[in-house]
């Protein structure tokens, strides 16, 4: 049950956040247009429950590649259940993805000019990879550190509910005070689904393709190497 509270967990997160993605990105829905609140408070609310639902299944929780690989770091995993954990993260990214696809069909038929990769990845306002690459470091650490800091106060029958509520502030927190790049603080969030972005048959992609050097470099090391510092961290303090 770890591993499908880790795919159920991570596939609520997902879709929460790529729905919403897809209202404001395409043509055709009811949103429409981009309320820079309601974005955050819309992921914050798809982290907040992806936590929530995770541990009530019974999971850890992690939900993020780079805790998965700050914990195989410190000996709490081995490769096997790494490799598990890692496969239904990628595994839901997928899931989130087809969904959105399946839901938002009409609204990507009828979006024939505009960009759709960056409604499943997050790409910065100006490119710069050293900067960029700093700042998501920075981002993943200072989310995880609040997050996996305060799990460690939660406890009981609420414990669910309390790493909802955190996860949601987190979110919150950064998207309104330091997010001026588009970072995504979580490779599960934006490299696993520009995979799945390049491989599934999206309407109307035009042949868009990924930015694999902005991906790998930032969103993959970048909030990879933010979780394990992260992690580490955390577990010397507590």
């Amino acid at each position: 049950m770890v591993y499908v509270s880790e795919f159920v967990g991570s596939l609520i997160f997902l879709l929460g956040g790529y729905a919403y993605m897809c209202n404001i990105s395409l043509k055709k829905t009811l949103v429409g247009t981009l309320n820079y609140i309601e974005l955050a408070v819309a992921w914050s609310l798809a982290v907040g429950f992806g936590l929530a639902m995770a541990v009530i299944l019974g999971g850890p929780a992690y939900l993020y590649p780079g805790v998965v690989f700050g914990n195989l770091i410190l000996g709490n995993l081995s490769f096997t259940q790494a490799g598990l954990y890692l496969l239904m993260e990628f595994l839901a990214a997928g899931a989130a993805v087809l969904l959105c696809m399946i839901f938002f069909w009409d609204s990507f038929q009828a979006s024939t000019d505009m960009p759709k990769r960056g409604i499943f990845s997050a790409y910065p306002v100006e490119k710069n990879l050293v900067l960029n690459f700093i700042q998501e470091i920075l981002a993943t650490f200072l989310f995880l550190f609040l997050v996996l800091g305060a799990i460690h106060a939660c406890s009981g029958d609420s414990a669910a509910l309390q790493i909802g509520v955190i996860g949601f502030a987190g979110v919150l927190i950064l998207a309104l005070t330091l997010n001026s790049t588009g970072f995504s603080m979580n490779a599960m969030r934006s490299v696993f689904s520009s995979i799945w972005f390049a491989l599934l048959p999206i309407p109307k992609k035009n042949g868009e393709k990924v930015d694999w050097s902005y991906q790998l470099s930032v969103n993959l090391i970048g909030s990879s190497i933010g979780g394990i510092l992260a992690v580490v961290v955390v577990t010397a303090l507590f």
